[in-house]
């Protein structure tokens, strides 16, 4: 951490992360973070939080079930406490990113479409 640098101290609706010990790097020494290092950090973050979403989510979605349980069954096996607007925003980031696969996924089948005609 750089001289003269103090920690901020973690509020009540931050996350603590586990810094690992390694023999050249103390995390008692380096573990000051730029702010480009923390919005980095934030974007891992979240890409995997809507990795693990959307792995949860988009078989269940082939088979009919009601998405509203499928999110609230999502959020408490991940320890998500229910605020009133969580299932809110998980059904909206999902939404979004089920929307870009179908946009994908017809992309994909026009291509394969016009490819196939043209060999024909």
């Amino acid at each position: 951490m750089p001289n003269g640098i103090l920690p901020p101290r973690q509020q009540e609706d931050e996350v603590a992360i586990s810094i690992p010990y390694f023999k050249s790097h103390d995390p008692r020494t380096y573990n000051y973070l730029t702010k480009q290092g923390k919005e980095a950090l934030l974007d891992i973050i979240k890409n995997d939080f809507r990795v693990d979403m959307w792995d949860y989510l988009h078989d269940f979605d082939k088979y009919g079930r009601e998405l509203k349980s499928l999110i609230l069954l999502f959020m408490e096996l991940r320890g998500i406490k229910e605020t009133g607007s969580c299932w809110d925003s998980i059904a909206k980031i999902y939404q979004r990113k089920r929307n870009s696969y179908k946009t994908c996924q017809k992309r994909k089948m026009k291509k394969s479409n016009t490819t196939s005609r043209t060999f024909l």
